[in-house]
């Protein structure tokens, strides 16, 4: 039986270099026999995290209703998770920002799950992205349930326009490791 995909896209361009990596990666996925689905964070109304920490004496409840908490029972129900995001200031942009500060409700609960990262950007070469990889790497590491992993980043360099990522190695990548999962 197949995994379960999920793909939270931030970009705010659907059709952008981002969620062309994400299309690739999906395509890959299926293909290999899983089960996938993308979520446009921009089409969910998120708020930003109130710093309360209510939801750790609330088994995971956040005080907050938003759509953020459909978004809770995906990632649980998820054996994969891929973060696709452009990058904005050499990391995350605000769209997914919000949703990974806002997994502190779940944290607790968020067990056996391989975490990946797709993200395109102008940079020219991965020396760029060494703040966003490590703050990737940081978030797994935050989980105080086991069994969390990286299972890997592709990055779209040189990407500007809608469409400069599309014929370029990192698609391929995407492609593969989405059949990886």
């Amino acid at each position: 039986m197949g995994k379960s995909v999920l793909v939270l896209m931030g970009s705010p361009r659907k059709g952008g270099n981002s969620d062309c990596l994400s299309d690739a990666f999906m395509r890959g996925a299926r293909e290999a026999g899983h089960a996938t689905e993308k979520v446009y964070l921009k089409d969910r109304k998120i708020n930003a995290c109130l710093g309360c920490f209510i939801c750790q004496s609330r088994e995971g409840l956040c005080v907050q209703k938003d759509d953020m908490s459909e978004l809770y029972e995906k990632m649980k129900a998820a054996d994969a998770i891929v973060f696709a995001s452009p990058v904005y200031f050499y990391t995350w942009n605000a769209q997914t920002k919000t949703v990974i500060d806002r997994t502190i409700a779940v944290e607790a609960s968020l067990a056996n799950k391989a975490f990946y990262l797709l993200s395109a950007g102008q940079a020219p070469e991965e020396k760029y992205m060494t703040a966003m990889i490590d703050c990737f790497r940081k978030y797994i590491g935050c989980f105080r349930v086991g069994g969390n992993r990286e299972g890997g980043y592709v990055f779209g360099y040189g990407a500007n326009k809608s469409g400069d990522v599309l014929g370029t190695p990192a698609m391929e990548q995407a492609y593969e490791m989405g059949k990886g999962v």
